[in-house]
């Protein structure tokens, strides 16, 4: 059975359904397990070890923006080369990236552990998770190259139409991770260390399935005999999408790390719930991702391939298929908010941290149909190659998120964090709206788009 899907050949919503449906299973798997992490360390370490996990998480979101950002970016290149049959470079193009992503994490990686107490002190992490927070962030620090090189790898297989091996991948890592916590944390009482420990083996298990995948892929792509080796102009080619797209994450989630210090500073209550937030948010918003990276492949792949017609229809697509699977997503964390909140604490607790989470699933969730909007305009202009205009919506809308939520915070508390995020997106929103249906409409329009973009990717460094 062939691996790899031209997604611009057949029914697109079937197409699409195909390619999202099981990145929505692997994503609830992916989540799953992430929250289970929660579950255990709240429910069998204590409220503060889930505090102390998510201490560090805005400056953890910052760099996994980052890299997620650059892979999505590399994704749309690789997704263009596919559909144009430049099979060559597909294969070489991954190779020196997955080579240069895991150097550059590397990287990271030491200068993030040299400097973790400038980093602590600059989130304003309670002394009560200090001792705990920085056991935790060194270890975890220690394997940033494996989950930044599977992001890469991922968007690789992505942008080749192979969506179904993921949920395999999940189930493994779901098992592998959750099976190591139990007994780090049960077994030998390692506590969060334990949980960081098993972190990284659960990444090394997922980076050795990605590169298993991808060999049997490049198999099945006939070209020219390919030399595996690390060249530069492949970097230079890739880093045209790679870096604006990377920008553009870091100003879209990254922007927490600015805000962290406006939440932290309001007590460990508040850092617990603003984590317990975010994993709900992630929950629930997964449809909208995952329907997304399938518009964002389809469009890149019609770039390539140079048909301009067929765009409009991922636009329309995209829409209706993200605003029905999205509504039962939330209808059941809004409906259910109390329940699924008190999973993340210990038994019958309902203190400060509780009852802010769960006023975030009750109230402020639903507004994610605010962010639709905007999300998916930037996947549409991105995948057209215009990184650059989507960055500087993204700029305007995290400045806007800023300013809301140091304005609102000392007003509202932890409610006014949860509005600033609101209100960006609204900004956010809008400004796409305006700017799509300026420049990016018309067949005449997307045609010199699309005619300019397969110019730029014939270029070889």
């Amino acid at each position: 059975m062939k691996l790899t899907k031209n997604m611009t050949e057949g029914n697109i919503y079937r197409n699409f359904l195909y390619f999202a449906l099981p990145l929505i299973l692997s994503s609830l798997l992916s989540q799953a397990y992430t929250t289970v992490d929660a579950v255990i360390a709240g429910k069998f370490i204590s409220e503060n070890a889930l505090g102390a996990i998510s201490a560090t998480g805005s400056y953890d979101l910052l760099l996994h923006s980052l890299f997620n950002g650059f892979a999505a970016g590399f994704g749309i290149y690789i997704a263009q080369q596919f559909g144009k049959g430049d099979f060559g470079s597909v294969k070489r193009d991954v190779v020196t990236m997955g080579l240069f992503v895991a150097v550059l994490a590397g990287l990271f990686s030491t200068l993030s552990i040299l400097l973790r107490g400038p980093i602590l002190n600059y989130l304003k992490v309670d002394p009560v998770l200090r001792a705990d927070a920085e056991a935790y962030f060194i270890i975890y620090t220690a394997g940033y190259f494996l989950p930044y090189l599977n992001m890469l790898l991922l968007q690789a297989l992505y942008a080749l139409g192979i969506t179904s091996f993921s949920l395999y991948v999940s189930f493994l890592a779901a098992v592998v991770k959750i099976a190591g916590n139990l007994l780090s944390v049960l077994v030998f009482d390692l506590g969060v260390a334990g949980m960081a420990f098993v972190s990284i083996m659960s990444n090394g298990a997922v980076t050795f399935c990605y590169v298993w995948m991808l060999k049997r892929a490049f198999r099945e792509l006939q070209s020219e005999k390919t030399p595996y080796r690390f060249r530069f102009s492949c970097v230079k080619n890739s880093l045209r999408y790679a870096v604006p797209a990377a920008v553009q994450q870091v100003a879209f989630h990254g922007i927490g790390m600015l805000i962290a210090p406006a939440v932290n500073g309001l007590g460990a209550a508040a850092t617990t719930a603003y984590n317990v937030s975010n994993r709900i948010y992630n929950l629930a918003t997964i449809p909208l991702w995952c329907v997304t990276n399938a518009f964002t492949c389809y469009t890149a792949q019609c770039v390539g391939k140079g048909d301009h017609r067929k765009i409009g229809r991922g636009v329309k697509a995209s829409f209706l298929l993200n605003s029905l699977l999205l509504l039962p997503f939330v209808l059941v964390f809004v409906s259910f908010a109390g329940p699924i909140t008190s999973l993340f604490f210990p038994e019958g607790f309902t203190g400060d941290a509780y009852e802010y989470a769960r006023r975030y699933a009750a109230v402020y969730l639903v507004f994610v149909y605010v962010q639709l909007v905007g999300h998916i305009l930037h996947a549409y202009m991105r995948s057209l190659g215009s990184i650059h205009t989507v960055l500087g919506i993204t700029l305007f809308g995290s400045a806007i998120r800023v300013a809301a939520t140091l304005l609102l915070v000392p007003r509202m508390h932890i409610e006014g964090a949860y509005l600033g995020q609101i209100i960006s997106w609204a900004a956010d929103g809008a400004v796409s709206i305006a700017i799509a249906l300026w420049f990016y409409r018309t067949p005449d329009q997307l045609k010199r788009i699309t005619d300019r973009v397969r110019a730029r990717t014939a270029e070889k460094g």
